[in-house]
C-alpha cells in the first residue's frame, strides 16, 4: 500500500487536512462484536510490545481450547496518560468461551465510529487518533463516552516491533446528520 501522504478525506463533503499527514476520516456502523481478551496496564513506552505480548497469549488461549478468531486482532484503550496505560487486546470470536485466570470474554458494543486508516510503526498510530480527534472536533462530532481502539489489519505477531502496520483508529461517536443539527437548533432556539 502507498503512503498516506497527498490523501485526503472527504466525509460529508467536509475535507480534513494535517499539515504533514493526510488520514480518510469517514464515519462507520459496527455490530457488536464478541470478543477474547486480556485487559492490562502497561506503560506508555511499551505499549506496543505488550499489545504483540497479548495477543500471543491471548490466540494461544483460543488455540487451545479450538475456538475460531473471527476477526481482526484490536486493542481498546480505556486510559491512556503521561505514562500509564489501561488496556485491553484481543480477538473477536463467534462462540461463547469460558476463560481463563487472565482470557477473559467480553463485547465490544456496536454503533457509529469515526474511522482513519493508519499506515505505518505501530508507535507512530498516535498520529491517527490525534487526527480523528481534531476532525471530531472540528465538525462537531461527539464522543459516544465508549473507548478509543485501534484494529489491526497487518498481524503485528508477524513484523518487527517497529515495523510497517496497517491499522485502524476507531473513536465511537454520537453521529447527526446536519439535518438532525439543524432540527436541534430550532427546538432549543
Amino acid at each position: 500500500m502507498e503512503s498516506l501522504k497527498g490523501h485526503q478525506a472527504v466525509v460529508d463533503k467536509r475535507i480534513f487536512r494535517r499539515p504533514s499527514i493526510n488520514f480518510e476520516i469517514k464515519i462507520k456502523d459496527y455490530e457488536p462484536q464478541k470478543i477474547a481478551s486480556i485487559r492490562a496496564k502497561t506503560t506508555l513506552d511499551k505499549v506496543p510490545s505488550k499489545v504483540v505480548q497479548l495477543l500471543d497469549e491471548t490466540s494461544d488461549y483460543l488455540d487451545s481450547i479450538d475456538v475460531s478468531k473471527t476477526g481482526s486482532p484490536f486493542s481498546i484503550y480505556y486510559e491512556v496518560g503521561s505514562f500509564l496505560v489501561d488496556l485491553e487486546v484481543g480477538y473477536p470470536v463467534s462462540e461463547d468461551i469460558e476463560g481463563n485466570e487472565r482470557v477473559k470474554q467480553n463485547l465490544i458494543p456496536g454503533g457509529k465510529c469515526a474511522v482513519a486508516e493508519f499506515i505505518g510503526s505501530h508507535q507512530d498510530i498516535v498520529n491517527a487518533h490525534r487526527a480523528v480527534h481534531a476532525w471530531m472536533h472540528e465538525n462537531e462530532i461527539k464522543a459516544s463516552g465508549e473507548p478509543a481502539r485501534e484494529v489491526f489489519l497487518t498481524d503485528l505477531r508477524e513484523i518487527e516491533i517497529n515495523g510497517e502496520c496497517v491499522a485502524q483508529s476507531v473513536w465511537p461517536v454520537i453521529h447527526e446528520s446536519r439535518a438532525e443539527k439543524r432540527r436541534q437548533k430550532r427546538t432549543t432556539q
